[in-house]
């Protein structure tokens, strides 16, 4: 990967070009979700959507990890397009709640609902959108066909004209690999992507960091910076890596194969950390007091740009 005008190269580099490439298709093809994530929008944009399938692949192709956005029903989807026999089987309300968890919630309410006023009390859903269903009454023996159908409009249909060249793309990089289509689920695919969701090993990243640019009678200094953020709530330390890395999720061989970069940047009390997350470089400059280092760098990682891109 080379950007036009700048020097540099290796995978800091790439990775900074995951990272600006799936802002730009978030910001262009997607919506986001009540769930932190995002999901197809209604763009006509085909050679797009392409595209992105395209960096999903690369990202797979690479050992790149971009940020957890996508729902894991996204992943399960392209392994159903790719025919896997990992995929699930059929598409149900779990699939539905990873992307919108009130319409899933709406049609549990329907499922476990057992009166004989049901078409009175559930009848306005917008059932007729799904096709299938139009002309048909909502009772109780046919409930369960008509959430199903519901939820399959919800996750097929609406959204086929983005998903399909989104897939179609993904499958032009990786379609042929025996990995994907044969040997990994729905939840595998999301860790190869986006890295696997496990509690934060602050000692296992402090093990591994560099330290740049700090002097020798520096180091009590530093131990009050590992110190803080060992000392933060899960939370809190997910928002740390964010900051840092772009990214929460712990990469698909451990916490060992995250090297964070902490180079010492000036000095002052009134400046907050900064970090290039293409670099996992933390910039920190040095405070006067602890008091100081954890306030400023909690507010830091607290106000860090949305899902941690900088």
């Amino acid at each position: 990967v080379v950007f036009g005008g700048e020097a540099g190269e290796g995978p800091g580099v790439r990775r900074e070009f995951f990272q600006v490439a799936i802002r730009a298709f978030l910001a262009a093809l997607f919506v986001p979700t009540g769930s932190r994530t995002y999901w197809f929008g209604d763009t006509d944009r085909p050679e797009a959507y392409f595209a992105c399938g395209v960096l999903l692949g690369q990202a797979v192709l690479h050992d790149v990890l971009i940020p957890n956005l996508f729902p894991w029903t996204l992943f399960d989807l392209l392994l159903r397009d790719l025919r896997s026999p990992h995929a699930t089987g059929t598409l149900g309300l779990a699939h539905l709640a990873a992307v919108s968890q009130e319409e899933a919630d709406s049609l549990q309410k329907v499922l476990s609902y057992e009166g004989g006023d049901i078409a009175a009390l559930f009848g306005d859903l917008g059932w007729e959108r799904t096709g299938s269903l139009r002309g048909e009454e909502l009772s109780q023996s046919t409930k369960a066909s008509f959430v199903s159908a519901y939820v399959h409009w919800c996750l097929v249909d609406r959204i086929w004209a983005q998903f399909r060249p989104l897939s179609a793309g993904f499958q032009a990089v990786v379609g042929s690999s025996i990995m994907v289509q044969q040997m990994v689920d729905a939840a595998h695919l999301e860790r190869i992507v986006c890295g696997g969701e496990v509690p934060v090993d602050m000692a296992v990243l402090r093990k591994r960091a560099v330290h740049q640019g700090w002097a020798h009678d520096e180091q009590a200094y530093l131990e009050s910076f590992w110190a803080a953020v060992t000392e933060l709530p899960e939370a809190s330390k997910r928002s740390f890596l964010v900051f840092v890395t772009a990214s929460d999720r712990v990469p698909l061989r451990g916490w060992d194969e995250l090297r964070l970069t902490v180079q010492k940047n000036g000095s002052g009390d009134e400046r907050l950390p900064t970090a290039y997350t293409c670099f996992a470089l933390l910039l920190l400059p040095r405070y006067t007091t602890t008091e100081f280092l954890k306030k400023n760098l909690l507010q830091a990682i607290t106000n860090s740009e949305g899902f941690g891109l900088n």
